[in-house]
């Protein structure tokens, strides 16, 4: 019998984390409803899942004894902030994921930046914490005053859709004061981040840590406006891309030295409170005329990243964990492929609003056949090549792997139109010939 892993969660990233687990282990799977992907490879490998709650510990934790797992993973962000790992931990599982305190960095995005402030200010942006109306006002005119335009961060989770940016979404410093008075007044106990709108170019870079040791992931460029053009509402990611080596198109070695600078004197500062955490520490920054500025934390794996990044990771996923959760992690026993990759997700109309659920068809092994993997995340399947979406996020990823960008894009664009029958929609231009074009003239402003 091979070695038991549980996956945690339900969707697109943990429907690549039981595909590639599933080549040299059994997987378990705690899941909200019956990923395709996810049952597949839990039934392949021999495992066994439940549908159930898997944001709750004592859920989790049961199905863990019941089946004697061998290694938890516990990627999502609602069940590292429940402290679904401290449960674990408390009985003598391993785990890769953070402790509740630990997770903190991404649950309380107050609380990341303020520890950014004091570890590596040089990289910080300016930012103000609000907890009523009248410092709101207060707060909102020193941005105006030193015409900066503003971001407005709930303090808590959002799921990538209550961050809300200055014009895009919020035309006016008014609209800031409207939208951050609505968040105070939606939960009294929360405060509000107002931080500075960075301008230059948004990036990843998934931190891969035991805690102590730090491998950095190749880094990548996400799409979170919903239309094309980078247009339309904030989602959790409508795609993204990397590039065949370590960096993007427009970023250099020290761009990434510095990364690597900010994550792990977070990881040293987490370890010198006695906070267990790995696992993955993502990082979200921006490249400025300043150089290097950071963004937010995530306690995970990022969603789509995640699926840009195991697709081009070359070796065994299980053993990359099991060094994760033994503390042995080395740069020397990771490696990713040279190769570009391309994430696309499909969507209903409504997205990132909640829509009714929706029949349509897609013939996965003539999208395999051409190089283009399929990942579900917010589906079911109801009969041969035949899936129903549920109400909300986001519903199937495809995920192409070439020598370049654009090829890669194309790939994807090409699955889609031949092999799919739906009304769900995505973004065509994601890895766009025309998107990297528009990136490399960001990039030329900077360096001015």
């Amino acid at each position: 019998m091979g070695k038991r892993f549980l996956v945690v969660g339900s969707g697109g990233r943990e429907g690549i984390f039981a595909r590639r687990l599933a080549k040299d282990v059994q997987v378990y799977a705690v899941i909200g409803h019956e990923n395709p992907l996810i049952v597949d490879c839990v039934r392949q490998s021999g495992g066994q899942y439940t549908v159930d709650d898997a944001n709750d510990p004592q859920t989790v934790l049961s199905f863990a004894k019941k089946h004697a797992v061998d290694l938890v993973f516990v990627n999502a962000d609602q069940p590292l902030a429940n402290g679904v790992v401290d449960a674990l931990l408390k009985n003598g599982f391993g785990c890769v994921g953070g402790t509740r305190d630990a997770s903190r960095i991404e649950w309380d995005k107050i609380y990341s930046m303020q520890m950014v402030h004091k570890v590596c200010p040089e990289f910080a942006p300016l930012y103000r914490v609000v907890s009523d109306v009248c410092e709101l006002k207060g707060a909102v005119s020193e941005f105006e005053s030193a015409g900066t335009k503003v971001v407005v961060k709930p303090q808590g989770l959002t799921g990538g859709k209550g961050v809300k940016v200055m014009p895009e979404h919020l035309p006016t410093y008014g609209d800031c004061i409207d939208y951050a008075a609505s968040l105070l007044e939606k939960n009294t106990e929360e405060k509000v981040l107002l931080v500075e709108k960075l301008d230059g170019i948004e990036f990843t870079i998934m931190g891969i840590t035991d805690g102590t040791n730090l491998v950095l992931s190749p880094a990548s460029y996400d799409y979170p406006f919903r239309h094309e053009d980078d247009r339309g509402a904030g989602t959790g990611g409508m795609g993204c891309f990397t590039d065949s080596g370590p960096g993007l198109p427009f970023m250099s070695g020290r761009d990434l030295d510095d990364c690597r600078t900010i994550m792990q004197r977070i990881l040293d500062e987490m370890r010198s409170k006695g906070l267990v955490f790995n696992g993955i520490l993502n990082g979200g920054f921006f490249k400025t005329r300043d150089g290097i500025k950071f963004m937010e934390f995530n306690g995970r794996f990022g969603d789509p990243e995640v699926l840009n990044i195991l697709s081009v990771l070359d070796g065994s996923f299980s053993e990359l964990l099991e060094s994760i959760c033994n503390k042995t992690l080395s740069g020397s026993a990771v490696s990713f492929l040279k190769k570009a990759s391309v994430v696309k997700y499909m969507v209903s109309k409504e997205y990132p609003g909640e829509g009714e659920p929706t029949a349509f068809a897609l013939d996965e092994e003539a999208i395999n056949a051409i190089g283009v993997e399929i990942f579900f995340a917010s589906c079911v399947r109801t009969d041969r090549h035949q899936y129903r979406t549920l109400k909300t996020s986001r519903v199937v990823a495809f995920v192409a792997v070439s020598d370049t960008i654009e090829e890669a894009s194309v790939l994807v664009n090409e699955a889609i139109d031949a092999h799919v029958q739906s009304k769900l929609e995505y973004r065509r231009d994601i890895g766009s010939k025309k998107s990297l074009e528009k990136l490399e003239k960001i990039n030329a402003e900077i360096h001015g």
